[in-house]
């Protein structure tokens, strides 16, 4: 879900209302199929589009100091649902729908409020 783009294009102003306007159908649509999910179907391909994401704004959470705030706990109670459902099999469970969607929230309300240099740098820590 997250697409590095040259640097000259991420400061245009109308390509970063296109990329949000992107970015917001893609999390609404991910948030639908993840709520329509039944246990124990494969959500391999979910969670792998979406944990990029909140790993990231987790990381820039951490780089910004705010370990302590509702956000990052929250991120952080998605991002052990990620880990533990990718160690399981990518095996769903509907118990899990609200806490990743709130995560999902959090990342589509908070990542254009987040210093662009600090959000580069989170993406280079996870995703390399």
């Amino acid at each position: 879900m997250i697409l590095l783009k040259r640097q000259h294009v991420a400061r245009n102003p109308v390509a970063r209302a296109i990329a949000r306007e992107q970015l917001r159908v893609s999390m609404l649509d991910m948030r639908i199929n993840l709520m329509m999910m039944e246990d124990g179907e494969d959500c391999k391909d979910a969670i792998l589009t979406i944990s990029d994401g909140i790993f990231v704004v987790a990381a820039c959470y951490e780089m910004l100091g705010h370990q302590d705030s509702v956000e990052f706990r929250k991120l952080r109670s998605a991002m052990n649902i990620l880990t533990h459902c990718s160690e399981t099999g990518f095996k769903w469970k509907r118990e899990w729908a609200i806490t990743v969607d709130n995560a999902i929230d959090i990342c589509s309300a908070n990542w254009s409020k987040i210093p662009s240099l600090t959000f580069q740098r989170a993406v280079k820590t996870i995703l390399g």
